[in-house]
């Protein structure tokens, strides 16, 4: 039977989920930006922030949009997969 307690809470799951959080983001962003000389998106699997430019109303700034639910499902996401990935080394 399938059980959810691998995702009790820990320091170092907490930590595990902060640092591929961020490191997913970082090389998500990195890599379409490569791709993609005028777009910047934070985020990964679902990009929260994303930057273009130049943007038509004014040329001077880039222009930028936000999204607090697909945040909430990266951080989840991230989460769940740190806390799947110790519980995963714990049993080994």
């Amino acid at each position: 039977m399938f059980s959810f307690s691998f995702l009790k809470p820990s320091l170092l799951k907490i930590g595990i989920a902060i640092a591929l959080f961020l490191l997913s983001g970082w090389l998500w962003g990195v890599y379409v930006t490569s791709r993609i000389a005028d777009i910047s998106p934070i985020g990964f699997p679902l990009e929260y922030y994303v930057s273009w430019g130049p943007c038509p109303l004014n040329p001077i700034e880039p222009c930028s949009e936000f999204n607090g639910w697909f945040l909430l499902v990266d951080v989840f996401f991230w989460y769940a997969f740190g806390a799947w990935l110790v519980n995963y080394f714990k049993k080994t």
